[in-house]
């Protein structure tokens, strides 16, 4: 069930319908507003170009951990293949078909 979430950032009020649990919700918008602090404290920008390194930030942040999952996601299946193979010996040892 959709509902209505309203919130500010960046000095505008935002109006949105979202079927997100709002636990979810709100730890994209404390992400947001952390970003935004961490942006702010190295020197004050206007709003727009505020809104343009967010922006940037989070795109940089999820290829990051697309990359970082992309990798384990390789070292899973290598690890599987490594405990096929030793099973598949084990089994041939202990004369199991």
């Amino acid at each position: 069930m959709a509902r209505e979430v309203t919130f500010e950032f960046l000095g505008q009020c935002f109006t949105f319908r979202s079927e997100l649990p709002e636990e979810e919700i709100k730890e994209v918008l404390n992400y947001l507003e952390s970003k935004k602090q961490e942006i702010e404290s190295y020197k004050k920008v206007p709003t727009y170009k505020l809104a343009i390194w967010l922006l940037m930030q989070v795109a940089y942040d999820y290829i990051q951990t697309k990359k970082e999952k992309e990798k384990l996601e390789a070292l899973l299946k290598g690890q599987i293949v490594k405990v096929e193979n030793f099973l598949k010996n084990q089994s041939s040892i202990l004369g199991c078909p």
